[in-house]
């Protein structure tokens, strides 16, 4: 008997009885001064019951506790080896909610038993705090998984074992082995060609091999059928240790799926518009704005003993085409002009409509006349291949430009190419008049 008061002492309960079953008395051993109830010294066992099943006690839990406590049920279930605690809830006198239970321990002999009253009400409130802190960090995580991405998965690398967090609507089995959950993305989600490359990278030792390469986070993406049709998912991995082992410490796979169908979407849009924003759109040369700043950010960074060539060219009489052949005419003469400048020059060359029928060319680190002159030639032999609803039509072209040495500003470039351009027109158009600068 001492041995188990002393195992109920360490337990912390709070009152402890030694109850006579032939004479249903009890006698009381311990009781803390902070007990909930302060019981008598000695008594009927019914006066236990009765103190504690007052109107103190919660009322959904006062039968039970009157049942399970009843002496024959007690005397049945200790002679059957069976250990019983009756869990209640009952209110202090300052009406605070108390989580207790009564526990019944055999004796050395059938001639007595314990009863033993514990308080579990900070144990209670503990677990629901822990449970509460782990709710709270699920509902996190799903909220994540909800509106930021498609799914998460936390990997034990040491059993595989893992949890896996899905978007709702996304209908995806949720398994609890890694493999497994690998496989089931294979084998319904993943685009067929590229099945053997997923199951390749996610080959648990290469991905964490992977991830350490990289400097702890890797990423690939992944065709995949989702939601009703192909969509391009981006799986971003990284390795964790779990800091509540001090000694041998656990590592876990972390990986987070997001859904970037819209993100590409949206930069194919914006390299559309950035393409709009710098190319005219009836020649597909490159506008003023972007020549303009394209020909000074060279001018800026070339060696100052670097030679270019700046060129205005003009179709003659282009207001002529348009009011005898008409607008649409006059366009596929535009669209033809810029079709032949990408033909004669290079391609890292900047061409440029300049605006209406004034074009200009910018050659970066060049300045050989003789080979400019020969190239002009051809353009304007190309140019002469038009025909417009079906019928041949000669377009000519009058062409000024300068040879300058690095350190001439685009301003000085434009004036003497369009001195040149002048001269030409001045000279009964279609020509090629070259300045150069000392």
């Amino acid at each position: 008997m001492d041995r188990v008061l002393e195992t109920l002492v360490l337990q912390n309960y709070e009152v402890v009885f030694e109850v006579n079953p032939a004479t249903d008395r009890f006698r009381k051993i311990i009781s803390k001064p902070d007990a909930l109830i302060q019981f008598p010294e000695e008594g009927p066992m019914s006066q236990v019951r009765d103190f504690i099943a007052t109107d103190k006690i919660c009322e959904a839990d006062r039968s039970i506790f009157l049942t399970e406590t009843q002496l024959g049920h007690v005397l049945a279930k200790m002679a059957g080896n069976e250990p019983l605690s009756v869990k209640y809830r009952r209110y202090s006198d300052k009406n605070e909610l108390h989580y207790r239970s009564i526990s019944f321990i055999p004796g050395k002999n059938s001639s007595s038993f314990i009863c033993a009253i514990r308080d579990e009400t900070n144990e209670v409130h503990r677990q629901y705090e822990k449970n509460l802190d782990l709710r709270l960090k699920n509902e996190g995580i799903r909220f994540i998984v909800e509106n930021m991405c498609e799914n998460f998965m936390i990997v034990n690398v040491s059993t595989h074992e893992c949890t896996t967090f899905t978007n709702s609507e996304g209908n995806i089995a949720c398994k609890n082995h890694y493999e497994s959950q690998i496989n089931w993305f294979a084998d319904n989600i993943v685009v067929a060609q590229d099945r053997d490359r997923y199951l390749q990278y996610f080959k648990l030792d290469a991905l964490m091999e992977r991830i350490m390469e990289e400097g702890g986070i890797s990423s690939i993406t992944f065709p995949v059928n989702y939601k009703g049709g192909r969509h391009d998912f981006a799986v971003t991995s990284t390795l964790i240790d779990d800091p509540s082992e001090r000694h041998k410490k656990s590592r876990y796979l972390f990986l987070c799926a997001q859904d970037i169908t819209s993100i590409r979407a949206a930069e194919a849009r914006n390299r559309e518009l950035l393409v709009s924003s710098q190319f005219d759109p009836l020649t597909h040369l490159l506008n003023r704005a972007t020549t303009e700043k394209n020909i000074r950010e060279h001018l800026y960074a070339a060696k100052n003993d670097s030679w270019n060539t700046f060129m205005i060219l003009d179709i003659d009489h282009f207001k002529n085409v348009n009011d005898e052949y008409g607008h649409m005419t006059g366009d596929e003469v535009l669209h033809h002009m810029g079709n032949c400048m990408r033909e004669v020059f290079r391609s890292d060359d900047i061409l440029c409509r300049w605006g209406g029928d004034e074009f200009v060319v910018f050659i970066k680190g060049f300045a050989d006349e003789k080979v400019l002159t020969s190239r002009l030639t051809i353009l304007r032999d190309k140019m002469n291949t038009f025909s417009g609803k079906g019928m041949p039509l000669q377009v000519n072209l009058s062409i000024g430009g300068v040879c300058a040495p690095n350190g001439t500003t685009l301003n000085m470039l434009y004036q003497k190419a369009d001195e040149a351009l002048y001269d030409v027109k001045n000279h009964g158009r279609n020509g090629i008049s070259l300045l150069r600068l000392s």
